[in-house]
């Protein structure tokens, strides 16, 4: 009984980690840190590594290849044991992953808390905007990690109502398909433009996968409801939505033009340039994010970038900010933790492409590396400790959740 509670509340905290992700300051920390001190227990359930499957191994190796490539990059470029803090994550979060393999049951919880997630988003997202007047809802967090953070929640809850509609649960559905604009709704209001690109990409992926679910019909009815939301969330005021398109269409051209290189977009271009040419000198390991300080002034001396680059800490682009500071290994070492996840979520996708059972579960978690790879395109989410603990733990938590529906599965076909 007191081991079934345990791993009852295993789940409980995993679900907990999306429900507060960013409705509650700093909530992404809870489920997670409650989650890693209950992995402990790993010392009295003794799992065998023999126990593991190869797929199983290679998320492992994965987040291990990343973790300690990130330790040897740190021990390169001037050791400061802080540096260690968020890749560190990546190893820790395999102890997390070994005890939900443990855990029986409760997996479903995992939408529940992705749904309220979203919800809580928005909700505090129009709290921050309507009433506290910012000009951009953030949670105690910086914007476009609250936006984008707030996108993905979006996304996974869209994903949680294919599981509902599947199991025939009307009331969830309803709820995740509110959470699912209400997920979008939190990056609008954020203004964080770069996570809008992953919108109309990822919803294709989505309604593509989902295409046989319903009928022509109610696509037909969802495509124009969802054009029309576009279209309204574009053309009302109030969102920003429009002047931030125009803004960003503004800044690249006097960009391009030779002015206003101080804007969001322009110093964007500035960073991305510096990043370019510490690449040009160090192309195998980068030039280090330390180590690279002397070299950005040389820059400045020479006139190559524009001073107000220098203040930024990276160059809001993970591909990249990987390149100019470690180089053509570290953008491997990047790309194996986004392409090794991916491919081994769209494996099972494939695998189990009419059991929704599963591929509900497996299609949430390849939607994480999808993200990912499209906010990378305008911030260095690894930079950020939400940005690290909402990538490798929702990985790790969807997994051995679709590791538990194939068990269910088995059970099943083979009861008969």
């Amino acid at each position: 009984m007191l081991r079934e509670l345990f791993f009852a509340f295993a789940w409980f905290f995993a679900a907990l980690t999306f429900a507060i992700s960013i409705g509650v300051p700093n909530g992404y920390g809870i489920g997670t840190s409650l989650l890693f001190l209950s992995s402990a227990s790993l010392l009295y359930l003794k799992p065998r590594w023999s126990d593991l499957d190869e797929d199983d191994k290679r998320l492992v190796y994965a987040f291990l290849a990343f973790g300690l490539s990130m330790f040897a990059f740190i021990y390169i470029d001037d050791f400061r044991v802080r540096d260690l803090d968020r890749p560190s994550r990546f190893i820790l979060v395999i102890p997390v992953m070994l005890l939900l393999l443990q855990s029986k049951n409760h997996k479903v919880w995992l939408w529940y808390g992705v749904v309220i997630g979203a919800i809580l988003a928005f909700a505090l997202a129009c709290y921050e905007r309507e009433v506290l007047g910012y000009g951009r809802a953030k949670g105690g967090e910086h914007p476009i990690m609250f936006g984008d953070t707030g996108m993905m929640l979006g996304m996974l809850s869209f994903v949680a109502s294919t599981f509902f509609l599947t199991h025939k649960r009307y009331v969830w559905l309803t709820l995740s398909l509110l959470g699912a604009l209400c997920g979008i709704g939190a990056s609008v209001l954020s203004a964080s433009r770069g996570g809008w690109v992953a919108l109309p990409l990822i919803g294709i992926f989505l309604f593509w996968q989902c295409r046989f679910l319903v009928n022509k019909k109610t696509w037909v009815v969802t495509a124009i409801t969802s054009v029309s939301l576009l279209v309204a969330v574009v053309l009302i005021s109030q969102t920003g939505v429009k002047q931030r398109i125009n803004e960003t269409i503004e800044n690249v051209i006097k960009y391009d033009n030779g002015i206003n290189k101080e804007s969001s977009i322009g110093l964007r271009f500035e960073m991305w340039k510096a990043a370019f040419y510490m690449f040009e000198d160090s192309p195998v390991l980068g030039a280090g994010k330390h180590s690279s300080v002397v070299e950005k002034n040389r820059f400045l001396e020479e006139g190559l970038i524009n001073p107000a680059a220098l203040k930024y800490g990276h160059a809001h682009n993970e591909y990249i900010n990987a390149l100019g500071y470690r180089g053509i290994v570290g953008l491997a070492f990047l790309l194996i933790v986004y392409l090794v996840p991916l491919r081994l979520f769209l494996k099972k996708m494939n695998q189990y492409k009419d059991n929704w059972n599963i591929k509900s579960y497996a299609m949430a978690g390849a939607l994480v590396p999808m993200c990912y790879m499209d906010f990378g395109l305008s911030q260095v989410m690894f930079a950020h400790n939400i940005g690290v603990m909402m990538y490798a733990f929702p990985i790790v938590y969807f997994w051995a959740a679709v590791r538990w529906a194939e068990k269910e599965e088995l059970a099943k076909s083979t009861a008969f």
